[in-house]
């Protein structure tokens, strides 16, 4: 039998699960059509964000929906060209954001994110990227008293939780971000949180790494998953391919490949955009900064200040939305002063979301040799560890089970 183990994505959390199993021994082929970390994983905001707690469907969300609908330069823009094929993903959303739902999806929320940093240590280290990696925490700041008292119920649940966090006016604001525009009043500062300096690098030195260990990346498309007696059978490909177990980690393509399985899962693509802009004159910021009312991050990264942000439902076939890169280069320039918008970059991809916001982790009932790692929205870099580490786990028929339950397919299926 072959004793190989397919991982179908080379972003952050292919690259992460893969170099989970090479660590732990395993025989692995990493599989993509695109070069590593050339998706989702290139244009992330970077963020590393342990305190995360709260799905994006959640009971308050109900009086912002008029607003998402009409206003093209607001935090979730809904194509109407494309809202028929939407519809059934968007209500099963609203459904999300009862009471009962939205605290069932918030406790998954956190137990995937509360050990960020320690899931991925022996990953960094694997890979020798402890360089990108910046713990220097995070600033939630507001420009509006209206925005900051929405926040209070936010502040009450960190506060309940145990998490740590700091209050700030803004001298202290100044204090902390000196070069940050002198329009927020208040923020609130996270210094658990960090961030990678440069996503896509991560992901390559994470595949390099797994290279250099005995793996494999082939690249191509796949195109069908047969399950047989001796494996699953992986088509599409140069080469003839049968593993032992396949990791589905493709992001939003993933329900191409469960679709002929009869496993297909609700997943929408939340169109994200960023534009990195040198920086010019501006001071550098010293961790990545949410401009809270925006929905907009600010990051330092190698190359440049990244703002990343907002969200567009509009297919994973329509053109970018120029627009929205317009907005964010405001954004960028109400933040700070300085920067310089002659080489700046611009980038849209595609975020793979599911109604209730948690990832689909896990074997599927039918056939226990694919194991799904996808759907993790707009927290994938944060949620890649845990999800490595959980992976591995059902690999090596470890009882994980506890762990991953509220991620299942099985909640779909």
């Amino acid at each position: 039998m072959n004793e190989e183990i397919v991982v179908i994505g080379a972003g952050i959390v292919g690259a992460s699960c893969a170099a989970r199993l090479v660590m732990a021994g395993k025989k692995v082929v990493i599989v993509d059509r695109l070069a590593p970390g050339d998706a989702c994983s290139f244009g992330n905001a970077g963020g590393l964000s342990p305190t995360i707690s709260f799905p994006l469907a959640t009971p308050d969300m109900y009086r912002q929906i008029p607003g998402w609908l009409t206003d093209p330069d607001g935090p979730l823009v809904v194509d109407w060209k494309y809202l028929p094929k939407a519809a059934p993903w968007l209500l099963r959303f609203l459904r999300e954001g009862s009471p009962a739902r939205s605290a069932a999806a918030a406790q998954g929320m956190r137990t995937m994110m509360r050990g960020v940093f320690e899931d991925y240590q022996p990953l960094f280290k694997f890979a020798g990227a402890e360089a990108l990696i910046h713990r220097v925490g995070q600033l939630y700041v507001f420009d509006t008293d209206a925005g900051f008292a929405k926040e209070q119920g936010a502040i009450k649940a960190r506060r309940e939780l145990g998490l740590a966090q700091e209050v700030l006016d803004s001298h202290g604001i100044h204090d902390r971000e000196p070069g940050l525009d002198a329009r927020f009043k208040h923020g609130v500062y996270l210094p658990t949180h960090g961030h990678c300096a440069n996503p896509q690098r991560l992901v390559q030195m994470l595949v390099q790494a797994c290279i250099e260990a005995g793996a494999r990346f082939v690249s191509g498309s796949v195109k069908g998953l047969e399950p047989v007696a001796g494996g699953v059978r992986v088509h599409g490909l140069r080469e003839s391919l049968t593993a032992a177990s396949v990791i589905l980690a493709g992001g939003v393509w993933s329900n191409e490949l469960l679709r002929p399985l009869g496993c297909a899962v609700p997943l929408e693509s939340h169109r994200g955009y960023h534009v990195q802009l040198p920086y010019g004159t501006a001071k550098r910021p010293s961790r990545n900064v949410m401009w809270t009312e925006m929905k907009t991050l600010a990051t330092p990264m190698d190359g440049g200040l990244r703002i990343a942000g907002t969200a567009e439902i509009a297919g994973i076939h329509a053109e970018p939305n120029e627009r929205r890169f317009e907005l964010l280069q405001r954004i960028a320039g109400q933040m700070y002063g300085g920067l310089e918008p002659r080489g700046a970059t611009r980038w849209m991809g595609h975020r793979p979301c599911t109604p209730d916001s948690l990832p689909v982790i896990g074997a599927l009932p039918r056939d226990s040799r694919i194991i799904c790692a996808f759907g993790h929205g707009h927290v994938g870099l944060s949620g890649a560890s845990f999800t490595a580490r959980v992976v591995k786990g059902i690999v090596l028929g470890e009882d994980t089970q506890p762990e991953w339950k509220a991620f299942s397919p099985q909640r779909y299926l």
